[in-house]
């Protein structure tokens, strides 16, 4: 039975260890997210990987000669539990694959882990307090802006979308 499995990939690797995987013939999912960079006063798109570092691979353990992957140009390793590598949820995967484009494009909006309303908490250091909850309020691109309750006041600040998570 195929199951898809994480591939750990060398530093900003995934592209090279997609190509080498998908040359063996193995079919791989690589989600990326489109992000906006800019520097000196020009702004560009890049695509760069949801998970960096991570893609997936569609195998059958029992018959695929699959240590042949840790091999692999751009690859570090798949992840075991230390001999057998470990299936993602089904689940999981259904949900990335539904959210992307036939060009393997998604948006933090798209994933739906954050909406209006929704009472969430900051995972950077910097943004955190341990008396400090907030609701998300509007979605961006890679900004968002939190209402914080702090000390009986509500004060609106805005921080990157990676830096805080659903309560």
């Amino acid at each position: 039975m195929k199951n898809w499995y994480v591939v750990y990939t060398q530093l900003r690797g995934e592209d090279r260890a997609l190509w080498h995987l998908q040359n063996q013939g193995f079919e791989c999912f690589l989600p990326r997210l489109r992000r906006r960079r800019s520097h000196a006063r020009k702004t560009w798109t890049v695509l760069e990987p949801l998970f960096p570092r991570y893609l997936f691979a569609l195998f059958d353990r029992a018959t695929t000669a699959w240590r042949g992957i840790n091999g692999s140009r751009g690859v570090v390793s798949l992840l075991t539990d230390g001999l057998l590598p470990v299936p993602v949820p089904e689940d999981v995967i259904k949900k990335l694959l539904s959210q992307t484009d036939a060009d393997g494009i998604t948006s933090p909006a798209a994933l739906q882990l954050l909406s209006k309303g929704v009472h969430s908490t900051a995972v950077r250091r910097r943004f955190c307090w341990p008396a400090c909850r907030s609701r998300f309020n509007s979605p961006g691109n890679i900004r968002v802006n939190l209402l914080l309750s702090v000390l009986g006041r509500v004060a609106r600040l805005q921080v990157p979308i990676c830096a805080v998570e659903p309560v």
